[in-house]
């Protein structure tokens, strides 16, 4: 008797070490927006990408944080991973199928008027608790880390029509418009890689505090930081002018990277415009791209500190 206990407590330690070890992992559906033959917005300059292309590498960048950060419990999974046309109908039934606890989707915004800029984050309704709690998480980033404008969480009633995948998906929603695609400063920000990690890595550092805090999930490697606007970053000033060129200049093309324009006033000087390539972390790597340039039409190029 005493020996078919202790066989029966053996195979329940092994079972319990086996349910402990196979803990299904709670999923994360991460959507770029748009794909394939439906292009989203189209690029307003010369040589940048289109709102697909944006979506995608932007969706990429924030299940990369996911997965290198909470994939001991989350798992992303995407509505897409290369340029191809996906419908929401599928979309939608994707995350529904795989009874997917949350879905983030990815879009870059436009408007008629130029001047529009900023972040928002769109839930279906205010009802919505759990989705409005996730989103105004997401615009306090934007602002409070990312120094974005934001321009708040979006509602159907602000919109006046429903957004399909956050009607209809069954688990708590929200599509985030990074920024207007329409305002050539932003597109050039949404069109680098510094801005494209910053953005994503606001909407992750906001996942990440809703998941700690409604599913007490801490982060695996909680000493690492994901990339913040704090931290300095270089530029190559390539010209300095007493007004507005044109950002589809043939120069501006020549060196193969987005051109941003930044209005500086100063009393002591007459050039305001000021034009840079890139935002770097990493000096060396703004060393080489300023080489890069030098090579070409701008010969007296300099990196600039941005603090």
């Amino acid at each position: 008797m005493m020996k078919s206990w202790g066989i029966a407590i053996f195979l329940m330690l092994c079972f319990v070490g086996v349910a402990q070890t196979d803990e299904k992992k709670m999923i994360v559906i991460v959507d770029a927006g748009h794909g394939g033959n439906d292009p989203g917005n189209l690029h307003q300059t010369v040589g940048l990408l289109d709102e697909k292309d944006l979506n995608l590498a932007m969706a990429l960048k924030l299940g990369g944080y996911i997965d290198k950060f909470l994939g001991h419990k989350i798992e992303v999974i995407y509505t897409r991973t290369t340029d191809e046309f996906v419908s929401l109908e599928d979309r939608v039934q994707k995350a529904n199928d795989l009874n997917a606890a949350y879905f983030i989707s990815v879009h870059c915004n436009a408007s008629d008027n130029k001047e529009i800029h900023g972040a928002e984050t769109h839930i279906h309704l205010k009802e919505s608790v759990t989705s409005s709690k996730l989103a105004h998480m997401i615009q306090d980033q934007f602002k409070n880390r990312a120094a974005r404008a934001s321009r708040g969480v979006k509602l159907k009633n602000d919109r006046l029509y429903n957004l399909y995948v956050l009607k209809e998906t069954k688990m708590p929603a929200v599509l985030v418009e990074t920024g207007f695609m329409t305002n050539a400063q932003e597109e050039t920000y949404l069109n680098s890689d510094y801005g494209q990690d910053l953005l994503m890595s606001a909407v992750f550092r906001a996942f990440r505090d809703f998941v700690k805090q409604k599913h007490s999930i801490e982060m695996q490697t909680p000493n690492e930081e994901v990339a913040d606007e704090n931290e300095p970053v270089w530029k190559v000033q390539i010209m300095a002018s007493t007004g507005p060129v044109a950002l589809d200049n043939p120069d501006f093309l020549s060196v193969n990277a987005p051109v941003e324009e930044l209005v500086i006033k100063n009393p002591n000087s007459a050039y305001n415009y000021k034009y840079y390539v890139g935002a770097y972390a990493d000096k060396k790597e703004a060393k080489n791209k300023l080489k890069e340039i030098k090579d070409g039409v701008f010969k007296d190029a300099f990196l600039v500190k941005f603090e």
